[in-house]
Formats: C-alpha cells, sequence, structure tokens
C-alpha cells in the first residue's frame, strides 16, 4: 500500500507542476517518451559550453551521457529520462525526470474538481514534501559546476536587475541582461510594466539552501533562479507557502485576483529566454523563475512528443 501510494504521489507531484493531462499514466513522471538522441540533441542545443556524449554501458545495461564543463568530465546514467550518477541508479523512484513539457498555461481555481483539491492537499502535504519524489538536478552539478557551495561561487556574477543588486551564476547574467532592457523599453509604452518597476521592492538569486520543507537543493544554490518582490508585496499573496503555514486548507483555491503576479509582458520576456515562471505550478510562486532552455528547446524539436 505504501508503494502504491508512493507512486501516486510522484505521479501526481510532476502532474501538478508541470500541468499535464496525464495524470492517468502513472509512469510518466518517470518514463520519457524520447529517445536518448533526441534528448541529447536537447542538451546539446540549450547548454551550447557543455560537451555532451552519449554511449551504451552494458554493464550497467543503460545509456550513460557524460557532460564535459568547466575542464571537469562527470557521467549520468539516463534512467529513462532522470539522469543519475551510478550510485542514485538503485533510487530512481525517488526523482522526477529532466526533460517534461512545460505548458505555459495559468489555470484558474475556481475550475478544480473536488478530486483536484483533494490531489493537491495531498501534495503539499508535510509527509509527501518530506519524503515524496523530487526534481532530478545531477546533472545539473555538471552543468553550471554546481556541486559543491565553493565551486558554485567562482561562477556568480553580481549585477543589478532594474537597479536592485544580485547574485546570479553567470551563464545567465546575459539572458537576464536582455530581460532588463526588454522591460524597460517596454515600461515606456505599458503602463502596467511602469508600476511594476516604480513598485518594485528587491530581486535576489543565488542563495546556498535547500527548498523550504523539501530535502533537496533549491535552483536558487545554483545561481539561475530569480525571486521578484513589490514593495508591501502588492497587498496580495506570493507564495503558496505562507497560506497554508497561516492554516489556510484551501489556499489552493486564492483566486487569481488575490495573487501579486508580475505583468503577462514581463512574464513572457522571462519565458522567451528560457525562464519558467513558478506561478504556473499547482504550489504556486508568484515571485520565481528558473532557467530551464532545455524545456522550451524540447518543446521546439519535439513538442508533439512530450508529455
Amino acid at each position: 500500500m505504501k508503494k502504491f501510494f508512493a507512486i501516486f504521489l510522484l505521479a501526481l507531484s510532476c502532474f501538478l507542476l508541470n500541468g499535464s493531462a496525464q495524470e492517468e499514466d502513472k509512469n510518466w513522471p518517470r518514463l520519457s517518451n524520447l529517445t536518448p538522441k533526441e534528448e541529447l540533441e536537447i542538451f546539446r542545443q540549450a547548454y551550447p559550453w557543455c560537451q555532451f556524449e552519449l554511449d551504451y554501458d552494458k554493464e550497467v545495461k543503460d545509456w550513460a551521457l557524460k557532460v564535459t564543463a568547466y575542464k571537469k568530465t562527470s557521467v549520468y546514467y539516463r534512467a529513462e529520462g532522470l539522469y543519475l550518477p551510478k550510485e542514485q541508479l538503485a533510487n530512481r523512484d525517488h526523482y522526477w525526470r529532466v526533460i517534461y513539457r512545460y505548458n505555459q498555461v495559468l489555470e484558474d481555481p475556481a475550475d478544480f474538481s473536488e478530486e483536484k483539491k483533494q490531489m493537491i492537499r495531498e501534495y503539499s502535504s508535510n509527509e509527501n514534501r518530506k519524503k515524496g519524489a523530487v526534481s532530478s538536478k545531477f546533472i545539473f552539478d555538471a552543468i553550471y559546476d554546481c556541486k559543491t557551495r565553493a565551486s558554485t561561487e567562482t561562477h556568480l556574477r553580481s549585477m543589478t536587475l532594474w537597479n536592485r543588486p544580485l547574485n546570479v551564476h553567470r551563464q545567465i547574467g546575459k539572458k537576464l541582461d536582455k530581460i532588463e532592457a526588454k522591460v524597460w523599453a517596454l515600461a515606456k509604452t505599458d503602463k502596467e510594466v511602469s508600476l511594476f518597476l516604480k513598485t518594485l521592492s528587491s530581486c535576489s538569486g543565488y542563495n546556498w539552501r535547500e527548498i523550504r520543507d523539501s530535502p533537496t537543493r533549491s535552483f536558487h544554490s545554483y545561481g539561475i533562479a530569480i525571486d521578484i518582490l513589490p514593495k508591501g508585496w502588492g497587498k496580495k499573496i506570493v507564495y503558496w507557502g505562507y497560506e497554508k503555514q497561516k492554516g489556510n486548507k484551501n489556499w489552493m483555491l486564492i483566486p487569481l485576483k488575490s495573487r501579486w503576479m508580475p505583468p503577462p509582458a514581463v512574464i513572457k520576456a522571462f519565458e522567451d529566454e528560457g525562464f519558467i515562471w513558478g506561478g504556473r505550478w499547482a504550489i504556486w510562486d508568484n515571485m520565481h523563475f528558473e532557467y530551464h532552455p532545455e524545456l522550451y528547446v524540447a518543446k521546439q524539436l519535439y513538442g508533439d512528443k512530450l508529455r
């Protein structure tokens, strides 16, 4: 019974995070519908500063992806899309796959069924947050040379974003420069964007830490995640967890109009440069953006096969 519940939550977690309609396929969070060579092409296009080589390991009976970056080489086994180091292959049930469909859809909680409400409650429970499956981040240790705090901090760039200071991984600095310039230009004619900039309180990036209530590192600890906050949070709600901590069991039903969100044009500026927005997750984090170009390359190349 415990094993079935674990599989159920694994399927549920990816369904909720990624907005996919694959809830009837209990294997889809761990089993990729892409071929190894298709995933190899996605990685090569998404991360041009890395070298990727794919070979079949007869002893392990799986494809081995060799990642070379920053004069270091690491090997990850495909494990149906999880990309795990050899020592983690026995724990594959604890991870979600790396490449999945990122749906750029903002779901309205007013449309949630009773079943979905309960599913979200189960997924966001303290037990599942602490013991449930987590995203497989191992390959990003090599892509960004971020396996340790010391190595990560050799790749940080101190910069400003709309006159607010932050530290990020150098690989996303130029992307943020483009986003910043685009939003400044939009503010000249778009009143909502102009107000966004005037009421912006802070921008934060690198922070070596784990995800709140979860035993896995945050993408902030890679320097590839950004949090943006307005002054006074715009007198609205920005993060699901804050409401749950207050005892609001129906936090997932908070109307969209009561949640602070960056203007659509700002969200689009980030997504156009390869970032995903936490506001599209069922466990929403509306201040949060993460750099994941592999998801956009996958959609462009193999959109019909993604699930």
